[in-house]
């Protein structure tokens, strides 16, 4: 009975010193009893990460600070050249009837829609359309929010004002951020 119980007791160590040299290897910890979760070590800094330095994530993108172009103009309001300010994600509403910017407030009242980072490249448009023709009144009109660029842009005179008319492309395309499009224009003073 001696030689039995020995077999089982031998037996039974053979196997703890077998489980404890294999998880030993899984944790690389040679003489360690604890095991750890290969996951973890992936969320703790490395010595190389500085703990002050931020980086952005892949959700918060950085913001675009717009983008200006000139588009030729078609249409009975007689511009030929207006300038198309482009913005991800900074708000704003569509409208096809353009605002007259003659003064400081009205300029304060059109850009108000808009995220505040949006103020810089859209008051430069402004400026810069204004100091082409200094005997005009600038306009401005929120051309399109969404995915699609225009593809050009139509300025008729109408009765209640100037209306800007997008030709948008026939396909939409579907993107994760829509995009801003502000055409800025003059018209001679009569």
């Amino acid at each position: 009975m001696t030689t039995r119980m020995t077999s089982r007791t031998t037996a039974s160590f053979a196997l703890a010193v077998t489980l404890s040299v294999g998880l030993a290897a899984c944790t690389g910890d040679e003489g360690g009893d604890t095991a750890t979760d290969p996951d973890a070590s992936s969320s703790t800094p490395s010595p190389t990460d500085s703990p002050t330095e931020e980086t952005p994530t892949p959700s918060e993108p950085e913001p675009d600070p717009g983008t200006a172009e000139t588009v030729d103009v078609i249409g009975s309001a007689g511009v030929t050249q207006a300038t198309m300010v482009h913005a991800t994600e900074v708000g704003g509403s569509a409208s096809t009837l353009a605002f007259a910017l003659d003064t400081d407030q009205a300029v304060t009242d059109f850009t108000g829609q808009f995220d505040p980072s949006f103020e810089g490249p859209l008051g430069a448009a402004i400026g810069a359309e204004s100091g082409l023709a200094p005997d005009a009144t600038p306009y401005a009109a929120t051309v399109a929010v969404g995915c699609d660029a225009p593809r050009s842009v139509a300025i008729d005179a109408g009765e209640a004002g100037f209306e800007v008319v997008p030709k948008l492309p026939k396909n939409t395309v579907q993107c994760l951020a829509p995009m801003t499009y502000v055409v800025v224009f003059t018209v001679p003073d009569a």
